[in-house]
């Protein structure tokens, strides 16, 4: 089902075309990442999305409803902003309480958002008081009150620490698995390797790629495949004579080989049928290469 959708969406701000033409959609139970370089058009989409700012052209449909004509369905909808600008006299927990008000969600569910992000023992703290980590931790909190069914977060990864990560990484997982759809920006690449199942490349307002981040490695980064073994002398033999393999280089007992073509299973195969111990076997997963394979092919249109 798709929970969101931004269809031929445009920006600009004085002579400079933010967003021209943008179509992307985001189905339940997914995590999409919007990728790309500062300046691409990521904030200016979400913050369109959040109807924070009109476009020029273009429709935006949350749930199958209009965001800017239907204002209600913002209940239904966790929104995490990049370098959250939180009130900074009131307590976490009163910020909470303040929103679940303002959302009718029940007070009961502060407690179980503060739980879910590990802030229960600092919930009291006034909020001048948290570190940056701490305040990305109670804005998630509060995108999550009420059980979203749509979760917005634009760079949430900005100020957060290894454990944090881990904590939103294990939320996300738990959300998705209830249907919930998860549309996130980010310069973190390794994360979104882990967490997204599918992403948006955007280069200069425009859609540059589309698909899963395997597929992302594939189209720019090609078939490289990386494999452990100690029969080296077995091994190099074998792969000269396969016409697929365009290199191979070596890195003590683990060897990276570059293919013309998806030919893993054919690979694998040849390898265990010729006598080679292959250790570990697997799609050399390189996304910040790919990335910056991605830029430079956009660069260059």
């Amino acid at each position: 089902m798709e929970t969101l959708r931004a269809e031929n969406v445009a920006k600009r701000y004085g002579n400079k075309q933010a967003l021209d033409g943008v179509t992307i959609s985001a189905e339940s139970g997914l995590i999409t990442a919007i990728l790309g370089p500062n300046g691409a058009g990521k904030t200016t989409l979400i913050r369109i999305t959040m109807t924070l700012i009109h476009p020029d052209r273009g429709k935006i449909s949350i749930l199958g409803k209009d965001p800017f004509m239907e204002k209600d369905v913002f209940k239904r909808v966790g929104y995490v902003q990049e370098l959250p600008n939180l009130p900074p006299f009131l307590s976490g927990r009163e910020l909470l309480e303040l929103s679940a008000r303002l959302k009718g969600v029940e007070r009961g569910d502060v407690k179980r958002v503060l739980e879910l992000v590990g802030m229960t023992e600092n919930a009291d703290r006034k909020i001048a008081k948290y570190s940056k980590g701490m305040v990305q931790r109670i804005a998630l909190a509060e995108a999550l009150l009420g059980n979203p069914e749509l979760l917005v977060m634009d760079e949430p990864n900005v100020g957060t620490d290894p454990i944090l990560n881990l904590k939103m990484r294990d939320v996300l997982n738990e959300l998705i698995k209830s249907g919930t759809t998860v549309v996130m920006t980010s310069h973190e690449l390794e994360e979104v390797r882990k967490l997204a199942h599918r992403v948006i490349f955007i280069y200069r307002g425009k859609v540059f790629f589309s698909g899963t981040t395997e597929e992302l490695v594939l189209r720019f980064l090609g078939v490289r495949v990386i494999l452990e073994t100690q029969d080296r002398e077995q091994f190099m033999s074998l792969v000269k004579g396969l016409d697929y393999v365009k290199s191979v280089e070596e890195r003590r007992d683990k060897y990276v080989v570059e293919l013309t073509r998806d030919a893993r299973e054919e690979l694998l195969r040849e390898l265990v049928l010729g006598g080679v111990r292959v250790k570990s076997f697997y799609l050399d997963q390189d996304l910040e290469q790919a990335y910056e394979r991605a830029i430079k092919e956009a660069e260059a249109r």
